[in-house]
């Protein structure tokens, strides 16, 4: 029994000691930087095709140090032919460099349009990899990715709720319309600052062709990343399983099944069940991190004369990126991170049914906007990227179940037309509350999963509403007002329609507004009616908001009056007293959870269409109860 215990306890000793295994220095494997010299030569190894690890020769040109702080430089010039032809290329980040048989670095940077047959390169020192392993070889378990979006800090969300604008309603009139959500989105992304170096290889992002409105959204995005987005290739190729080796292709797949995005670099070193990789950082230098690993198969180099770029496909999962430091990335070999699993069911415009499925990683920043290109990717495959349309759309995004948490799940149902992307709306609808929910200041909040049905029309039914009317300008409370709509189908006659809504038995005499409008402007009109009613204090107060949501299918019609009244813990009061107001907005409340209205909601109705409405118009009554 105790030969028994004593063979466990070294077995554990064994694994616990190479679970927290580093990579260390060698002198007979690396070179230092202080034994490098102009006029050595040497050799590097990279992938120009397939999976086959090619030599090309160099000669070290000079050293610069503190290129970036702490960070030094060996620049090189490239003299074989192979390597004549492509220059420094997007995705040879990492590519190892030899002198004497010792490994001096990594190929890191290189200049763009370089003049011809002018192929200089600079070199990340082995040291500094070597370090950034030494940081530690564990997962980060904790990891929740970069906060690119300033969508859904406590700060922004208590300054201004989801999406708070400036006043809509200025002096009885619509003072603003409300910005898109690309709009928020494309400012938010300004406010984040990038540390893209420019002559650090940018990382190519290899992806099926994206519609131009598409990519327009998501280059912004990129280039905060430092990646290259690459349209010629994005699938697999015919080698589904590559060495893990020095000088092959090393990266993240972004989105993997039915949609693949994969952005990649080359490794530099391996030891045992350990690697380093890039000689920069992965996108953002994120530190401590935990994101999967795949190796990958060369298409070709597209030769270019600003910068050629490594056309690559990944293949399998090889382990997790652990460390994402200036210097380079180091990861393990072995089990990788999950993904979040999305179900796509399409029925296109010829009525067929189609199943697809795909993954994207975790990471706040961006996990949300990844489930959108993909269905995006998806929807323009089987019908079209641009043309008339109407989609259909049944969301569910599926929560992992929290202590915290009283629902596990989000549901979207809504409808897009337009002669755009019929994917576009569907993007827009997803990415902003899963964004929101990875940034929560609250508690972590994990997707399980993400279901959409889908229905494509080849047809466009869109209607702009063009006037309103009703029969007479006095009114009773209680009485019914009969709102005749005229809306502007998309090349059609206008058609009329009639929309009810009662006024409430206790409305107050005088001025009433009725605003009639569709479903997004009438949201953005409540965030600035009433501000404080979208500021949560807690995270079943945000599942709560981003549950709301309006049918683009819908005029909604929403009676109120010019009376301020007062919101205290997202419940808002009206028609109170001023000295009422006052006792209950005091500093004894919950800061930044109380404060008045701008205006007093009455009673909101909805006429249902077919067709997505846009535009509103304001119609203004007077409610007397001694009208006739």
């Amino acid at each position: 029994m105790k030969k028994v215990w004593l063979c466990a306890l070294i077995v554990f000793c064994l694994a616990t000691y190479h679970s927290h295994a580093q990579i260390k220095w060698d002198a007979e494997k690396f070179m230092s930087l202080s034994d490098v010299e102009p006029g050595m030569t040497g050799k590097g190894y990279t992938v120009f095709s397939g999976i086959t690890v090619e030599p090309f020769d160099f000669e070290v040109v000079s050293i610069e140090y503190n290129y970036y702080p702490g960070w030094h430089v060996i620049w090189c010039e490239g003299l074989s032919d192979n390597f004549k032809r492509t220059g420094p290329a997007g995705g040879m980040s990492g590519s190892p460099i030899y002198i004497d048989g010792r490994l001096i670095g990594a190929l890191s940077l290189g200049f763009i349009n370089q003049r011809a047959h002018s192929n200089l390169f600079g070199v990340t020192p082995i040291e500094l990899m070597v370090k950034v392993a030494q940081r530690g070889m564990e997962p980060n378990l904790a990891y929740q990715g970069t906060q690119l979006f300033n969508l859904g800090t406590a700060a922004a969300s208590q300054e201004s709720g989801l999406d708070m604008g400036p006043s809509l309603l200025r002096d009885g009139k619509v003072a603003e319309i409300p910005r898109n959500f690309d709009q928020v989105w494309f400012d938010s992304i300004s406010n984040t600052p990038s540390r893209t170096r420019a002559a650090q290889l940018s990382i190519p992002m290899a992806h099926p062709p994206l519609s131009p409105e598409l990519m327009k959204f998501v280059k912004p995005i990129f280039d905060k990343y430092n990646y290259t987005p690459v349209q010629a290739a994005g699938g697999g190729g015919r080698i589904k399983k590559s060495p893990i080796e020095e000088g092959q292709i090393i990266g993240t797949e972004a989105v993997r099944g039915d949609v693949s995005l994969f952005g990649y670099g080359t490794i530099t070193y391996v030891d045992g069940n350990e690697l380093v990789a890039y000689g920069h950082p992965a996108g953002a230098a994120e530190g401590h991190v935990n994101l999967p690993l795949s190796g990958g198969y060369v298409h070709f180099i597209y030769p270019s004369r600003s910068r050629s770029s490594k056309i690559a496909a990944p293949t399998q999962p090889i382990g997790t990126l652990v460390q994402n430091r200036e210097p380079a990335i180091a990861g393990l070999i072995g089990k990788h991170p999950s993904y979040i699993p999305v179900n796509v069911s399409v029925q296109t415009t010829n009525g067929k049914q189609h199943a697809r499925s795909y993954e994207v990683i975790r990471d706040r920043g961006i996990s949300g906007i990844y489930v959108g290109i993909g269905t995006s990717l998806i929807l323009d495959a089987l019908e079209f990227y641009f043309h008339d349309h109407t989609v259909n759309m049944n969301a569910t995004v599926t929560l992992k179940e929290h202590p915290d948490l009283k629902t596990q799940e989000l549901r979207y149902k809504n409808v897009f037309s337009s002669g755009g992307s019929p994917a576009f709306g569907i993007m827009q609808t997803l990415a902003f509350p899963m964004s929101m929910l990875d940034n929560n200041p609250y508690t972590r909040v994990q997707v399980e999963g993400v279901e959409l049905d889908i229905k494509v029309e080849d047809k466009r039914r869109t209607a702009r509403v063009q006037s309103l009317r009703v029969d007479k300008l006095r009114y009773r409370p209680g009485d019914t007002v009969a709102v005749e709509v005229t809306l502007q189908p998309y090349l059609e006659a206008p058609i009329v329609q009639t929309a009810t809504i009662t006024i409430p038995n206790d409305a107050p005499d005088g001025l009433v507004m009725l605003l009639a409008s569709n479903g997004g402007f009438y949201e953005s009109w409540q965030r600035s009616r009433a501000p404080f009613n979208f500021r949560y204090k807690d995270i079943n107060q945000l599942v709560e908001l981003l549950k709301r949501g309006e049918n683009n299918s819908d005029l909604i019609l929403a009676l109120s009056v010019p009376q301020p009244g007062l919101t205290v813990q997202g419940q808002e009061f009206s028609n109170l007293p001023p000295s009422v107001m006052s006792v209950m907005n005091t500093a004894k409340q919950v800061v930044g959870n109380t404060g008045y209205t701008s205006g007093t909601a009455l009673h909101v109705d909805k006429m249902s269409t077919d067709y997505v409405v846009s535009g509103s118009g304001i119609i203004r009554f007077v409610v007397d109860r001694d009208a006739e």
